[in-house]
């Protein structure tokens, strides 16, 4: 692949475009006023089998039947390489979504308008990130995209909640046409790569460089999810360095700051702070983003400067286990990274919704569900 093939002639159409299939099942939804109905009805599916409501409008039952559909392309054993990584670094790969991929996707200032105005992000963040870290459980579990997994339900489920963000928010007097359609075809390519690509790029940046083979096989996973998440084809890469070029080419196309940015990732900074243990780790947020998302994209976000030495002079912690010279970065950060990461799991998904699992749920409106 060509390394500049990510032109603006390419991705400025992208910014114009939607999900037609999902889109005409919600809009059918709402023109017949079952949108409650509808909501109660997908709560009740949980793995990839389970079966379709058969009084769900005809336009969401053809919508199921083709979204459950794998590509022809998808690869069953690099599917059960790429989900074999969970097991081995769920702490990381969770820190690395939080504190590397959602930073660099709020610095990107046209895509955070949707979070931003549709509230799925800045009211109700804890529930919004344990839905998140949820997903990918779904997906990475292994047999998460197999007939008794949960991946491609949970996909389809996002996918239909896009389609309801699009239709509310392209109806709404104070959306800027500017920043193209809501959740449009660019946007969902750039945040598909914030899985696919910057989560190993963050593992590498903890000291856990993957073996190609790994790598690629992980990016594969995620492009086999963007295929049922709706992605275009044009604009879902097939490797993993045409991926890392997407991601540059969006950056260099959207990333200044804006208040939604701003906004968003003080809710991820808040939440880190409610999960980690005691005010000492208050510098963890900050440093971690630094460090995964780097330095430009943490100024535009307004993350506060770095501060390891809360990290790495915290001698009861163990977050500093083993690691006693502020000057030795990456493990430092690396025992850190974990911690968050399964902190978050801890606290979140196994504790705090009482044993049960964060489901995606497809809204009614723009404001959060409880």
């Amino acid at each position: 692949m060509s390394a500049n093939r990510w032109t603006d002639e390419l991705l400025d159409p992208q910014r114009k475009a939607g999900d037609p299939l999902a889109d005409t099942a919600i809009e059918e939804i709402y023109a017949l006023g079952r949108q409650d109905e509808v909501r109660e009805a997908l709560l009740a599916r949980d793995n990839n089998t389970s079966a379709v409501p058969a009084e769900l409008p005809p336009r969401l039952q053809e919508y199921f039947a083709h979204s459950a559909e794998l590509p022809a392309w998808a690869d069953q054993a690099l599917i059960a390489r790429g989900q074999g990584l969970l097991g081995r670094y769920q702490g990381h790969i969770v820190t690395t979504l939080l504190c590397g991929s959602l930073p660099l996707c709020y610095s990107c200032a046209d895509g955070a308008q949707v979070l931003y105005r549709s509230t799925r992000l800045t009211q109700g963040v804890f529930r919004r990130l344990m839905e998140t870290a949820q997903f990918i459980v779904d997906v990475l579990e292994t047999g998460g995209l197999g007939p008794q997994g949960r991946g491609v339900s949970s996909a389809q489920k996002i996918r239909l909640l896009h389609a309801t963000m699009r239709y509310h928010l392209s109806r709404k007097e104070d959306w800027d046409t500017s920043w193209g359609m809501p959740v449009n075809q660019e946007d969902l390519a750039a945040t598909l790569m914030s899985f696919a690509v910057v989560i190993p790029q963050g593992l590498a940046r903890l000291g856990v460089a993957l073996p190609a083979a790994d790598r690629d096989a992980f990016f594969h996973v995620w492009r086999v999810v963007g295929h049922v998440l709706g992605v275009d084809e044009r604009v879902n890469p097939a490797s993993f360095e045409d991926g890392s070029t997407l991601v540059d080419a969006v950056l260099s196309r959207q990333q200044r700051s804006s208040e939604a940015g701003t906004v968003l990732t003080k809710g991820v900074l808040d939440f880190i702070r409610e999960v980690l243990p005691t005010p000492l780790f208050a510098g963890v947020g900050p440093t971690l983003i630094r460090h995964l998302a780097g330095d430009r994209a943490a100024d535009i976000v307004s993350v506060p400067p770095a501060d390891l030495t809360r990290i790495a002079l915290a001698g009861h912690s163990p977050l500093s286990l083993g690691y006693g010279k502020t000057g030795d970065i990456v493990p430092v950060l690396a025992k850190a990274s974990n911690e968050l990461g399964l902190a978050v799991f801890k606290q979140g998904l196994r504790l705090s919704n009482k044993g049960r699992r964060y489901q995606w749920q497809v809204p009614t409106g723009l404001t959060p569900t409880t």
